[in-house]
């Protein structure tokens, strides 16, 4: 967790996962997402969802801190635009390549927002990508278990009605009786949620989750202590049951692994975890706003070819859709 004692106030630079950044488009030239650390903000995550919502209408996945200059921090933060129902502005971005548009910050005449683009662009770029995850899964670890409800648990940040609009349509690929293998299950709520939405339409689901953060397992088997024994620890990238048993349907986020690990991961997924015959289904919630690539396509790139894709029920026009599935040979 990256603390904020003694820090005031804190100013973001915007990075979409495809390494774009962005400026807010201000009367007379840009400006960054800015604000000051609250009483209850207790790391910079907290902070991070907070001032950029607010200030920026961005939904941040990441952030980390470059500079400090007295009580005033400096962080890139990576995330998308948000369009969702938490209580956020609608301000005009400007996004664009890292180097051009500091060039252009910079041709405006306002160039310490400039050399923060740089610095923060140097930042991004550098980062030890293994340790900055690890740190990060702790912190989404702190935050799952410290929040007050199911969703929140699972990392939505929405009412059970949403949180049902937004996963459900993954049991679209869902057409018959099985074994569902939830991996980075979390606090479990996805695995009782197919049970439970595949059980209304007659198809029975038995659940299984894997994670990699031990305190969200322990979590999930308090939480469903009939399955405590299907719910084990570890790597998506690299589990395997340890008894060698393979799942009819497999549902992973791509987050799962670094971008330059994905394919691997989907590869071994196929290899050794899912059933031959059986579905991996595969999601992607933070989109990129520069070249918007919904799962399917991300699939596609990877080599994969999609049989199938669903659109969250939220009837949000800019939701894309978040889940697709191949048939594992």
């Amino acid at each position: 967790m990256t603390e904020l004692a003694g820090v005031a106030r804190v100013t973001f630079v915007p990075v979409f996962p495809d390494g774009a950044v962005a400026v807010i488009r201000a009367r007379g030239g840009f400006a960054l997402p800015s604000g000051e650390v609250q009483p209850l903000d207790t790391g910079l995550l907290d902070t991070a969802l907070r001032v950029l919502l607010e200030t920026a209408g961005f939904r941040r996945q990441t952030a980390y801190e470059f500079a400090r200059h007295g009580t005033h921090a400096f962080a890139w933060a990576e995330g998308d635009e948000y369009h969702g129902r938490r209580p956020h502005v609608v301000v005009p971005l400007q996004v664009g390549e890292p180097d051009a548009l500091a060039r252009l910050v910079r041709s405006s005449g306002q160039a310490a927002i400039a050399d923060l683009l740089e610095e923060a662009t140097r930042s991004y770029r550098a980062i030890d990508r293994v340790a900055f995850a690890a740190g990060h899964r702790a912190e989404l670890e702190r935050l799952y278990l410290a929040a007050a409800t199911a969703e929140g648990g699972s990392g939505f940040g929405g009412t059970r009605e949403q949180w049902r609009a937004a996963r459900e349509p993954i049991t679209d690929a869902i057409d018959h009786d099985g074994t569902f293998l939830d991996l980075g299950c979390a606090n479990g709520l996805l695995m009782e949620s197919v049970r439970q939405w595949c059980g209304e339409r007659g198809v029975v689901i038995e659940p299984y989750g894997v994670d990699i953060a031990a305190g969200l397992v322990e979590h999930a088997r308090e939480r469903l202590p009939d399955w405590a024994d299907r719910i084990w620890q570890g790597d998506a990238a690299t589990w395997v049951h340890p008894d060698g048993r393979r799942f009819d349907y497999v549902h992973t986020l791509l987050d799962c692994a670094d971008r330059e690990r994905r394919g691997d991961l989907l590869d071994h997924v196929i290899r050794d975890v899912a059933r031959p015959g059986g579905t991996l289904l595969v999601s992607h919630y933070a989109r990129s706003t520069t070249h918007d690539r919904s799962a399917a396509q991300q699939l596609r790139a990877l080599g994969y070819t999609p049989v199938g894709e669903s659109r969250p029920g939220l009837h949000d026009p800019y939701s894309p859709p978040t889940t697709a599935w191949v048939d594992v040979p």
